[in-house]
């Protein structure tokens, strides 16, 4: 029986204009994934009223959702978390946690009905002080706070280190963090996990390219047992590649501006354009793929790692570039979903 295929992409809710809606609606992107940083999780742990932005966003959410728009809310990380939470992993902390995830889980009933527990606190960039341990912890406690605001909403964690390579991605440890993180949490039989969330750039951040989905995302199911959301997969569409001597150095690519990996041999909007099409090709061939969000809607300004207007790390993954105009990637993506699933609504094959 065919289901509705959840095509999605990321962007900061408040920055949603009118044509953006529209160019989203044309494209048949019908979910957007967006954290909530108009929380103030200051005026939360001292019991106060939250502040005028925060309510301006359920503003939002409800005029995206009348314009048929569903929404995936991430929850904070450890790294987002301030002092009022208490000593990072605690027994304070995490019942703190899971309080401001019920809160978030409530606030946004009817608006919000499916939720991400923080933001691949695998990589040791989003764990902030907690260990991996903690970590799992912490997205336990995040999940039961969410299901404390309602048995209905519909939660799960993400992965990206996976599958488990020691040394491959930049910046990241060899203790086979994805894997943990993923045992930890769906082979727990106290938990209610509804989806399990996968993240992965194979050609930008990893080795590979579109072709690996078919590797990565069976192994994944096999031990997570779960429905696969894709909640993040793009490409950059520019920057140079490291020479081989700078790849063997293991600089990072905030360092020289350069790509370590690439599919195809090039950063290019065209290359970009081609991936987006091969990885929706794939993802309609797996009926546990329930829906995939991409990785961005626009280009950013400059790098959040390095601050560098001129660093491919973090600029070059939108739809949509710098000076609001449709990149290749956008009609790739547009056709993609006409071909696959229906222009994001269901899937041309049964699922």
């Amino acid at each position: 029986m065919a289901v509705p295929f959840m095509a999605g992409v990321a962007a900061k809710l408040s920055g949603i204009t009118g044509e953006d809606q529209q160019r989203m609606q044309e494209a048949g992107l019908k979910w957007l994934r967006s954290g909530i940083g108009e929380l103030d999780q200051k005026q939360f742990f001292q019991g106060e009223k939250q502040p005028e932005d925060f309510h301006l966003l359920r503003e939002k959410i409800a005029e995206l959702r009348k314009n048929g728009f569903q929404i995936m809310g991430i929850t904070p990380g450890p790294r987002d978390m301030i002092a009022e939470a208490g000593e990072p992993g605690s027994p304070e902390y995490f019942n703190n946690y899971r309080r401001l995830c019920a809160f978030l889980g409530r606030e946004f009933k009817g608006l919000i009905d499916h939720w991400q527990v923080a933001n691949e606190v695998d990589i040791w960039i989003f764990r902030g002080t907690l260990t991996l341990e903690q970590s799992a912890e912490f997205l336990k406690a995040g999940l039961r706070g969410l299901k404390d605001a309602g048995k209905e909403l519909k939660v799960g964690v993400n992965v990206t280190l996976f599958p488990s390579k020691p040394g491959e991605v930049d910046g990241n440890t060899d203790q086979h963090e994805g894997v943990f993180i993923a045992k930890s949490i769906y082979q727990d039989p106290s938990l209610e996990v509804d989806y399990a969330g996968f993240d992965s750039y194979p050609g930008t951040w990893r080795e590979g390219g579109a072709e690996s989905w078919h590797a990565y995302l069976d192994a994944f199911h096999a031990l997570v047992k779960k429905p696969i959301i894709i909640q993040e997969f793009g490409y950059a569409s520019a920057g140079e590649m490291m020479t081989d001597a700078e790849a063997r150095s293991r600089a990072y690519p905030c360092e020289l501006k350069k790509w370590r990996f690439a599919w195809k041999g090039a950063h290019t909007p065209q290359v970009q354009a081609d991936f987006i099409a091969e990885s929706y090709r794939i993802f309609a061939e797996k009926p546990f793929v329930i829906g995939a969000t991409y990785y961005c809607w626009k280009d950013h300004a400059t790098c959040w790692q390095c601050g560098s207007s001129e660093c491919p790390a973090e600029t070059a993954w939108g739809l949509i570039d710098r000076g609001n105009n449709l990149k290749p990637s956008y009609h790739s993506l547009k056709s993609s979903l006409a071909a696959y699933f229906n222009g994001g609504g269901t899937a041309t094959q049964s699922r």
